[in-house]
């Protein structure tokens, strides 16, 4: 049978916090197969055993016999800020108990909630420390602002290799982008064996055209890549076996808003713009998840301090202030995520909006493209809105500079302006198209062009404006025009 402390109401014994598990209420966290929890009687000392044994192997010299053997040194890590993630929070039981007595909760009920209590603020222990796990994966550093804590914990990851940015839009060459940082990574001795990003970025690339191309060839333009063939493909061509997303969401901040109810801040554990490229060791860890000992071991022999017997990573703290009478129950936990190798994060910013989308619109009336009227093109209710174009298209026949190139047919006369300043190219036209494809046009001050359709249901107007490394890309609709005839 459950009990109290000596048969003080709140008080939990030692030994029922060890038998309670603390079983962290959300879904299995993909971090943590990455980073697994140990725990150490001394992090700097353990840090340092890690950060030595896993640098990449340095070549010692040949000597002469006479000759002084030269000094190695061993790998710096960051002790100033490493013993400091110290992580506790604490709830004061004797108001909700007082309201529990109030509603006739009793003896075993009445330990239930407060066990549930020690569960929830060990979970919350927990939950800052996937936040920092994550954060290493998605910046090489852990940074620690609040409660008057203002500190960034160094691994040490080169800056050029937490700078990258990919271009993940339908027209980027994402296989170049990824070669690239692969090729930079066996420079520096590192085989890249997985990436780690949102689902979103993921879609991204799996509707990539040199993606689809590159696994389904020519006739695969267009059609959204399987993810199992984008994980195979990863695996074949970059040795990337091991594809992960983490898109899960933490209460950053709660607070009670003014009708009482509780108000709580959301935020991803991996921000949605990052695609991290890893190496493991050969174990598939990046590194650990490393636990020490709180302030409250130490306080252990003057106050009541359990640690729990399925996570003994968190320690629980009760204790009672006299004036006002206020019970109070915390959870503690000492923490600092460990990175066993520097050199194996490559971290990359998606940069889908480092270009400006262009504005497209309906050429003016007024205006003549190759000296035939637009007003000979199409009528003046050509609209460019949500996604599509609409509007009436008239059939252009007779011997003019656009049919004695291009025959007779349906001309959409077009224009495009809000270039963005980066852009160094802009090409424009129908895809499918009657001949030509998309044409380069940045050097056309004009900013406007013709464009022949023969099929509208299946042909869209694609404008792609680029700086040489990002593009944005504009795809319309064209089924909802009309198309006079003959």
């Amino acid at each position: 049978m459950s009990k109290f402390e000596e048969n003080i109401l709140g008080f939990v014994p030692q030994e029922e916090w060890l038998d309670m598990g603390f079983n962290v209420r959300r879904p299995n966290d993909p971090i943590d197969g990455l980073f697994g929890d140990e725990k150490t009687d001394n992090l700097v000392a353990k840090w340092q055993s890690i950060a030595n044994e896993f640098q990449i192997p340095v070549m010692a010299q040949f000597h002469g016999f006479d000759t002084e053997a030269n000094t190695t040194f061993r790998v710096p890590v960051d002790n100033h800020n490493i013993e400091k993630g110290l992580i506790k929070v604490k709830i004061n039981q004797s108001e909700r108990m007082r309201a529990l007595t109030r509603a006739g909760v009793r003896n075993d009920e009445m330990f239930d909630h407060v066990i549930n209590d020690g569960i929830r603020l060990a979970d919350q222990v927990v939950t800052r420390t996937k936040v920092a796990k994550n954060e290493l994966m998605a910046t090489g550093k852990v940074t620690i602002k609040e409660n008057n804590l203002d500190l960034t914990v160094d691994y040490g990851v080169p800056s050029q290799q937490t700078a990258y940015t990919l271009d993940l839009n339908p027209e980027a060459d994402i296989p170049s982008q990824i070669q690239a940082i692969i090729d930079y990574a066996t420079e520096k001795g590192v085989t890249i064996t997985g990436i780690f990003t949102s689902k979103k970025n993921l879609t991204k690339m799996r509707s990539n055209k040199y993606l689809q191309t590159s696994i389904n060839g020519n006739v695969g333009a267009g059609a959204l890549v399987r993810q199992s063939a984008l994980e195979a493909y990863f695996s074949e061509e970059f040795g990337i076996n091991t594809v992960i997303t983490n898109d899960l969401t933490y209460g950053a901040s709660a607070a009670v808003d003014e009708n009482g109810r509780p108000s709580i801040n959301t935020k991803r554990y991996f921000p949605e713009n990052k695609v991290t490229f890893f190496a493991t060791n050969p174990g598939g860890r990046m590194g650990i998840g490393l636990w020490g000992n709180p302030p409250e071991v130490d306080a252990g022999q003057f106050e009541q301090v359990s640690a729990s017997g399925q996570s003994p990573y968190v320690y629980i703290m009760q204790w009672m202030e006299k004036d006002p009478a206020v019970l109070w129950t915390k959870a503690s936990g000492l923490f600092m995520p460990v990175l066993y190798d520097p050199q194996s994060l490559f971290i990359a910013t998606v940069a889908d909006d480092f270009m400006d989308k262009p504005t497209v619109s309906a050429e003016g009336q007024d205006k003549s493209v190759y000296e035939v009227p637009v007003s000979n093109l199409q009528a003046n209710d050509i609209t460019v809105a949500d996604g599509a174009i609409t509007g009436t298209v008239k059939w252009l026949s007779g011997s003019n500079a656009i049919t004695n190139v291009w025959g007779a047919g349906n001309f959409l006369c077009l224009k495009w302006s809000d270039i963005d300043p980066k852009a160094n190219s802009i090409k424009v036209g129908l895809e499918p198209s009657a001949g030509t494809g998309l044409v380069e046009c940045y050097e056309d001050l004009d900013r406007n062009g013709i464009f022949k359709i023969t099929n509208k249901n299946i042909q869209k107007f694609k404008i792609i404006v680029s700086d040489g490394v990002h593009s944005t890309v504009k795809t319309l609709d064209l089924s909802g025009l009309t198309l006079q005839t003959a």
